[in-house]
């Protein structure tokens, strides 16, 4: 175990001043009712209720300028980050800015990373389980895809404050609904599909780029002028390869996706009973199968719980689940299956 490991569990719950007095004398605060910091010769504190993972965390603003100066500097003070508890702030250990968000310029969101991963006990109280997702937007499909984008993104993302959307003036009713929904919410638009965060971009033979894979692979195509286009993956065959589903539909099916494949949860290689038994308490998402990551990727839906289960054509499926509360994850365990990966 690492000293800093062993410091994290060590360290128990103080009071906001201990926390913030991490940063040295005569360190100046700033912060109310949201993210606390304080800027001191010793380094950076940050107090936030924005914990994801065991790993990542995310601080909004409004900024104050020595705030910002300090997390877009790069200097090397420590980043100490404290977690808000009911009473107190519990000491996560220390960070790196992994991600900033821009606003017209203005700084409105940072994606932290910690070094040190936090053992389970503590994430448990540094990211407390709240109401459970529902999936009533289920019920809207496959008629209406877009309403079900926003229930799905409201129910799952719950924790995260939404914030007010850039002007999407000519964007296609579907892509304008889903900026609105992701406005403030860096996990619905990123991770392994990434929707672009400002309009599309020129793509090939007169086509838009609306996102990417994370990797790199391959670009998200749309036909302009169209309410509701057809999509296309730029990258994954010699020419580019069209989905089963429009936009409306897609939007929300990549969502579920990211869901499936960022949230903290787990990822496997079964076989059909084994892949039965993982999906056995959820519900089908009633739309056609994506054609990533697999050719026929089918999602699946519960409260706290998004699945996909991947087939190319093989006697192996591939299993990707997320989860929004860590609880959901004993079930899975109690499966006995080889998983690649599960979170602890």
């Amino acid at each position: 175990m690492s000293d800093e490991d062993m410091r994290i569990r060590l360290w128990s719950v103080v009071a906001e001043a201990g926390a913030l007095a991490t940063a040295g004398p005569r360190a100046k605060v700033h912060g109310e009712a949201g993210d606390l910091f304080a800027i001191g010769p010793a380094g950076t504190v940050v107090v936030t209720g924005g914990v994801r993972t065991a790993e990542d965390l995310t601080v909004t603003g409004p900024f104050a300028r020595l705030v910002e100066g300090r997390l877009t500097g790069g200097d090397a003070l420590p980043v100490h980050v404290f977690a808000r508890l009911p009473d107190g702030c519990l000491a996560l250990g220390t960070a790196r800015v992994t991600e900033l968000a821009r606003r017209r310029g203005v700084l409105q969101r940072a994606g932290l990373r910690l070094y040190t991963p936090l053992p389970p006990h503590l994430l448990d109280l540094a990211r407390p389980d709240g109401p459970p997702a529902g999936i009533d937007w289920l019920d809207l499909l496959p008629g209406d895809p877009v309403g079900a984008l926003r229930g799905f993104v409201a129910d799952w993302y719950s924790d995260v404050p939404p914030a007010a959307p850039e002007p999407a003036d000519g964007l296609p009713g579907p892509l304008r609904a889903f900026h609105e929904a992701a406005a403030g919410r860096p996990e619905v638009s990123g991770g392994a599909l990434r929707v672009l965060p400002g309009p599309p971009v020129d793509g090939p033979d007169r086509t838009l780029v609306f996102g990417t894979a994370s990797d790199g692979t391959f670009d998200l195509l749309m036909d302009p002028g169209l309410e509701d286009p057809p999509v296309y993956y730029h990258g994954l065959s010699d020419q580019p390869l069209r989905e089963r589903e429009r936009l409306s539909a897609y939007l929300l099916m990549s969502s579920l996706t990211r869901a499936a494949m960022d949230r903290g949860g787990g990822m496997a290689f079964v076989d059909r009973a084994q892949a039965r038994r993982i999906v056995a308490p959820l519900r089908r998402v009633p739309l056609r199968p994506m054609r990533w990551p697999c050719a026929r990727s089918r999602l699946y839906a519960g409260p706290d719980m998004v699945a996909l289960v991947g087939e190319d054509d093989a006697d192996w499926l591939e299993v990707y689940v997320g989860v929004r509360h860590r609880g959901a994850l004993r079930r899975l365990r109690r499966l006995g299956l080889d998983w690649a990966s599960l979170e602890d």
